[in-house]
């Protein structure tokens, strides 16, 4: 636990969360990257590879396949090696798979969903159809009777699981309730769980929904050392696409467009999964204790409604904003730099990122309790 209290300097590091704010005392709490340092495992690998001092073109790691079929092996899903297509990230894709869409082809988008979900289709000049999620027993989840409803045969869903920026992690039966509105509307699903590894509840256990055999074929999955590791700047994740047409048709729609996932990010997906579940576990137990400060700061505050999070490292707070303010602007005077709830397509909201160190976490819940009693 002492790993993550350590204080980073992040500032002059190149660092996009802390390079907003530069010369000013807010603390960044906003893009979702954490102020750890990644695993020694990581470290160890990505050194080993600077020391031979040769940085050309690269082939696939040897074994990382086979080490990506175990780690799906272990979530209940035995996938065949060649479904795997490997990315630069989850990003890019999100606005590629519209060259895979007809024109007039239903997209179903629920909402809050994270950003690039609903900046792609407005950046393409693509139809969406927001889809407003429920607030369930404390939990983000889809309407499913909303869902059976309005989705068209042979339609597309975009599909977070763990939800983001909610934290749902979504139950067995709801995903096999979601598998047969998708089978029966032949619904494509792209379906993005790059959170999947930081489940903060221990009851709690993430179902890959490709894993669902009637329809595996449907869905597009995608996975990623990028968050649970904190990696994202080494650009590496990966896709699991069972159907050989789909599968080929996304292939195809990449080349020239998407580049090839970064050697670094390969190496640091292949030591991160071999080697460092320890790690993790003793992250999920730090971010934990993170997320009980904070919300001892705000769960009781009548301006304020947090959706407890079952996993990420992000909070979700619904506001009573009477005067309108600008959320990201208010809660910067008080030194604190959030996301407004807008850019996932829902007002009057905020999320915050609470992966950071403990004296980060204390200071930052003094500034975000003043911002809140005098919205």
């Amino acid at each position: 636990m002492k790993l993550f209290d350590k204080k980073k300097n992040r500032k002059d590091s190149n660092s996009k969360k802390w390079d907003r704010y530069q010369s000013k005392d807010i603390l960044p709490m906003w893009v979702a990257d954490m102020d750890f340092e990644s695993p020694s495992c990581i470290k160890s690998a990505l050194r080993k590879y600077v020391d031979n001092g040769i940085f050309g073109y690269h082939s696939e790691p040897k074994e990382l396949r086979d080490i990506l079929k175990k780690y799906l092996r272990n979530k209940g899903w035995n996938i065949k090696k060649e479904w795997i297509v490997l990315t630069p990230s989850v990003g890019a894709p999100i606005y590629s798979i519209y060259n895979l869409i007809p024109k007039n082809t239903q997209v179903i988008i629920p909402t809050p969903i994270y950003l690039n979900f609903l900046k792609a289709p407005k950046h393409l000049g693509r139809k969406v159809q927001k889809l407003p999620m429920l607030k369930d027993k404390g939990r983000l989840v889809i309407d499913f009777k909303k869902l059976a409803s309005i989705a068209k045969n042979n339609s597309w869903l975009m599909f977070v699981n763990p939800q983001n920026p909610g934290g749902t992690v979504y139950s067995k039966k709801e995903i096999k309730d979601l598998s047969k509105i998708i089978k029966e509307k032949n619904i494509t699903v792209f379906s993005d769980e790059l959170h999947c590894d930081l489940i903060l509840q221990k009851n709690l256990e993430h179902i890959p929904l490709g894993s669902m055999k009637t329809i595996e074929k449907n869905v597009i999955s995608f996975y990623s050392a990028s968050k649970t590791f904190n990696v994202p700047g080494l650009n590496c994740a990966f896709a699991v696409i069972p159907c050989d047409n789909l599968r080929k048709a996304f292939e195809k729609n990449a080349e020239g467009i998407t580049d090839d996932a970064n050697i670094t990010g390969l190496i640091a997906l292949s030591a991160a999964f071999k080697k460092g579940w320890k790690w993790r576990d003793d992250l999920i137990r730090y971010l934990n204790k993170n997320l009980e400060t904070l919300l001892n700061a705000i769960e009781n505050h009548k301006n304020a409604s947090p959706v407890v999070p079952q996993a990420t490292y992000l909070l979700w707070v619904s506001l009573k904003n009477p005067k309108r303010k600008n959320l990201q602007s208010h809660f910067e005077r008080y030194g604190v730099g959030i996301n407004d709830g807008i850019e996932f397509g829902k007002k009057n909201n905020i999320r915050i990122n609470f992966a950071t160190n403990h004296q980060n976490i204390k200071k930052a819940s003094k500034r975000i309790e003043e911002a809140l009693i005098n919205l």
